[in-house]
Order: structure tokens, then sequence, then C-alpha cells
């Protein structure tokens, strides 16, 4: 089965995105884009804490019956050694973000740094966590990840879920076995940056002047590739993610309910690849795939 659609919340609260030139999305825009979303099935919502005022926007402005299953996210934590004290400051800021979001409970609470659970002292991150599900507050637990390193040494039967990024040029996490692995312990997963923070749908003479050239270079051929095959970037762009049948959701963000209406209308035609040939668009450059090293 292909993946489900889950809207991306980051544009609500901040202007994200190295290709975003409109900014935050006004709060009537969001009302608008969460009433559009309703009506075509989307009911997964993704945003974090650190998503500037999101999560207070999605609180004005979701309503009521519309029945839409909230993903949100804990800050990394900056003390380096975990301790009992510790647990009322996360049970806070949990009970911030549920108040925030005007909602008892949430899908799934995330660590924004899975490195969290590797500190000193980590069973009471580990155990608060836990708690949250007997308590019913959540009914997933889990990590955002960057790469294969961020699962070493994890204690991965506590984790429900996993978001991590994919794409058609970022495929290491699918190369390298880790979603394969993860599957196998039955954690979901859902990926994000399937766009590449727009990269990948912007024609490549409006790319940033940083982005390397061997890096443009590839772009370029895809473009020639879409033409060949008479599609556009972002049916390409989508039709990869939809072929992932190990993936649960995929996160997408838009900015506007026009934005919104092209996803669902591409989303829902078929695929224009054939077999498993996107395999043959897998950039392979840790750095460059990674935008924490982009020039800012």
């Amino acid at each position: 089965m292909s993946p489900r659609l889950c809207l991306g919340t980051a544009q609500f609260g901040s202007p994200y995105g190295v290709t975003n030139l409109n900014g935050k999305v006004s709060e009537l825009e969001v009302i608008n884009i969460l009433t559009r979303a309703h009506h075509a099935g989307i009911s997964l919502l993704d945003t974090a804490q650190v998503y500037g005022d999101s999560e207070s926007v999605l609180g004005r402005s979701m309503r009521k019956g519309k029945n839409f299953h909230v993903i949100t996210k804990l800050p990394a934590q900056v003390s380096r050694i975990l301790t009992e004290r510790h647990i009322s400051l996360w049970e806070k800021a949990f009970f911030s973000s549920l108040n925030r979001l005007s909602l008892s409970k949430v899908d799934s609470l995330l660590l924004h740094s899975p490195a969290d659970l590797l500190k000193p002292g980590f069973k009471y991150l580990e155990t608060w966590l836990l708690s949250l599900k007997e308590r019913r507050l959540v009914n997933r637990i889990g990590i955002s990840i960057y790469s294969a390193n961020d699962l070493n040494n994890l204690n991965l039967s506590i984790l429900d879920l996993v978001q991590m990024p994919l794409s058609l040029f970022d495929q290491r996490l699918l190369q390298d076995g880790t979603i394969a692995l993860l599957r196998s312990q039955d954690v979901a997963i859902h990926i994000r940056s399937v766009y590449l923070q727009g990269l990948l749908l912007t024609p490549s003479y409006k790319w940033p002047q940083w982005a390397p050239k061997k890096f443009l270079e590839h772009h370029v051929k895809l473009e020639v590739f879409a033409f060949e095959r008479k599609c556009n970037l972002i049916d390409l762009v989508l039709g990869f993610a939809k072929n992932q049948l190990d993936v649960e959701a995929v996160v997408l963000g838009v900015c506007s309910v026009h934005e919104f209406n092209e996803l669902i209308n591409i989303w829902a035609n078929p695929s224009p690849w054939t077999n498993d040939e996107w395999t043959n668009w897998a950039f392979q450059d840790d750095d460059i795939l990674d935008p924490r090293t982009w020039l800012k």
C-alpha cells in the first residue's frame, strides 16, 4: 500500500525552507488549508515545539470534529546528564504543547535529538516517554533522525515511529538497510525532506549559488529526464515517495490552499516511474545531501 500524506506545519510557524520566498503562512490561510485537508481525508499533522508558534497556530486553527492526529516533538536537551529532576521539566513542556494545541492527547511524541537517549541518565527519559503511553497521553513515541548513525546503540524496542529524510536524490537510509531494519522491528516510518527544502522542485537556473556544481548538474539531468518522460519534476519527486511501500506516511508542507490542491491532484496520479528505475537517481554525497551543512 502506498504511504499516507501527512501535512507538515513548519511553515505555519516560521519561514521554513531555503526556497521559501513567501515566509510564514498566514493564520487565515492555515485555517483554509486545514479545512481542505479534512475534506481530502488527510488526518495526520506534523509539528514541533521548535517550529516557531506552529503549535499555537494549529491550536487556534483546528476546528472541533475534524479529527486530526497530531505528531509533535520534544526539543533536544541541553543538559549533558539527565536526572530525575528533568522529568518535571519534560512533563511541563509536554503539557504546554497540549495546551497550545488545544488537545488532551497527541498521536505521537518524537525526540528531536535521538542522542538524548544515550546520555547518562537516559533511563529517566525513556521511562517518562513510556509513561505517556501508559497514561494514554500519546499513542506512539519515537525519534527524528538525520542519518543511520543516529540509531547506533539505541534501544529500538521502545520506538513506535521514526521520522527520517528520504528523497529521490537522498536514498541513503533506503540503500543502507536502515528502513528494512526498522520495519523488521515493527517501527513505523515517516519520511520528510522529500523536496529537499524545495530544491528538487526548483529549476536549475534558480538554484542558490552555493549549490555544488556536481549537485546542480545532477538536477539538470533530472530536468532533461522529466522533459523526455513528459512530466514535471514534482511528478517524479512524489512518484518516488509513493513507491516507498515500507513507509507509513510522507510529511509534506504547503504554503497555500492552491499548493495543497496541486499536491492532492498530483498525489492521486499514477507514479511516472517504471519499476525501480528511481534507484538510478540517488546522489552519492552525504555532506551535500544534509541540509545542516548548507550555507544559509
